[in-house]
């Protein structure tokens, strides 16, 4: 059976793989707020107990990073008031194609 097809003028997805892709979704939305929740709590605890040094052991490796600023320029603000400058300074870049699926969770 093939996996994605195109018949009738419209894309075909294989059921049992959309099911298993969806499925598949749910667990990584879990994995990932649970992998927030750990994260906010490494973080507390190291910056609790001031410990900046690297964790490892043969599974992970933990680092954290001190707190910082960055610089950005706000391309709004700049496009209304400096339209020329923007202009100038701006580029066009070539995206390549890409498709998105996503799970009806």
């Amino acid at each position: 059976m093939e996996l994605v097809k195109y018949e009738n003028d419209k894309l075909v997805v294989e059921e049992s793989f959309a099911k298993e892709y969806a499925e598949f979704q749910k667990q990584v939305a879990k994995m990932e707020m649970k992998l927030k929740e750990v994260k906010e709590a490494i973080k507390q605890v190291m910056e609790q107990n001031n410990l900046i040094e690297p964790y490892e052991d043969d599974f992970i490796k933990i680092s954290y990073k001190k707190p910082t600023t960055r610089t950005t320029v706000d391309s709004k603000r700049l496009k209304e008031e400096l339209p020329d400058v923007y202009n100038e300074y701006s580029k066009i870049s070539n995206v390549s194609s890409s498709i998105s699926i996503e799970a009806k969770i």
